[in-house]
């Protein structure tokens, strides 16, 4: 019985006064099948095809085929099912996670790009980006303009860039503030566009990437990963009794940098804990001057995840939280 006794005074001691008691658990989402696709307009602005059977969501312009005019251009749609969030609980972040397969671009002359490159004046800088839209329960070719500025049914013509590189691989974006709209709005579905910032360059020459749709296997799904929290009360930015910290980038594959300001010379010891409030490394052990200071956690032997920083200089102690995406 004394023995029972002190495993529960040992376990309310660590629950009052450890900083991670957190409760983080992740709901992660597929799109809705019948919903996501892309959809191909001709240059001169008449609708040519649309597709929700297929492995992909295409996204850029065609060179000259059988398939669509020349300078045609395709845009994906994607949706998903909102879930009921747990009483007690409320979103700390959201992200929508979508595979891409391919990349394909090129330009005139000798020069060959495996990202699409757009033949204008700073064409190599033009981004596929994502747009946060309402299309409804049923994509139709009248859902083509949702995600332009001054559409109606655009919440966010440009909620951030989904891809900038060739090689294949889950791209992820930060889409917290999109599904916390669709909640306050009372909308069932989360709804996105994704585009280049242009149609077409009109030279004729195909520059277009791809995305796996929910048809694809199930590592390949378009997914939203929800983060949900009964204490959001951590900050990835702290500033406390002038001791600061903070990490970057964040969310982060594999490595992130963790940033710190002191105010006097003192025993730093800066420790890395999972979800459940478990020890996993000791990053910083030791005596340092005053002054600001970095160092790279490599987490390429972590699974993905909400992971959190703590930090204890003399008797202040801060924790800051961050996001493995694999």
């Amino acid at each position: 019985m004394k023995k029972i006794l002190l495993i529960i005074s040992v376990l309310l001691l660590f629950i009052l006064y450890n900083p991670i008691r957190a409760d983080t658990i992740i709901d992660s989402v597929y799109a809705v099948p019948e919903l996501d696709g892309d959809m191909c307009y001709t240059p001169t602005g008449q609708f040519h095809s649309l597709n929700t059977w297929t492995y992909a969501m295409y996204v850029g312009d065609l060179s000259t085929a059988a398939s669509a005019p020349a300078n045609s251009c395709i845009r994906s749609f994607v949706s998903f099912e909102l879930p009921e969030i747990p009483e007690g609980y409320e979103i700390d972040s959201v992200y929508v996670r979508l595979y891409q397969f391919t990349s394909h671009g090129v330009s005139p002359g000798p020069i060959y790009y495996d990202f699409p490159y757009w033949d204008i004046a700073g064409g190599d800088t033009v981004q596929c980006i994502m747009s946060h839209i309402d299309y409804g329960f049923e994509l139709d070719p009248g859902d083509w303009e949702k995600g332009d500025v001054g559409n109606p049914y655009t919440y966010n013509h440009n909620i951030g860039m989904i891809t900038d590189s060739g090689l294949d691989g889950y791209r992820y974006l930060n889409v917290t503030s999109s599904v916390l709209q669709d909640y306050s709005l009372g909308r069932t579905i989360n709804q996105y566009r994704v585009s280049f910032e242009i149609d077409t360059d009109w030279d004729g020459l195909t520059d277009n990437l791809a995305f796996t749709t929910s048809e694809f296997y199930d590592t390949g799904k378009p997914q939203i990963k929800l983060y949900l929290s009964n204490d959001v009360g951590v900050e990835n930015n702290l500033l406390v009794n002038n001791l600061i910290i903070h990490c970057y980038p964040n969310p982060f594959n594999p490595t992130t940098t963790i940033n710190y300001q002191i105010h006097k010379n003192s025993n730093i010891l800066l420790q890395i804990f999972n979800i459940k409030g478990q020890l996993i490394e000791t990053i910083v052990n030791e005596i340092q001057d005053v002054g600001s200071h970095s160092v790279t956690w490599d987490a390429s032997n972590h699974s993905s995840g909400v992971y959190f920083y703590k930090i204890t200089v003399g008797t202040q102690t801060q924790t800051g939280k961050c996001l493995l995406l694999k």
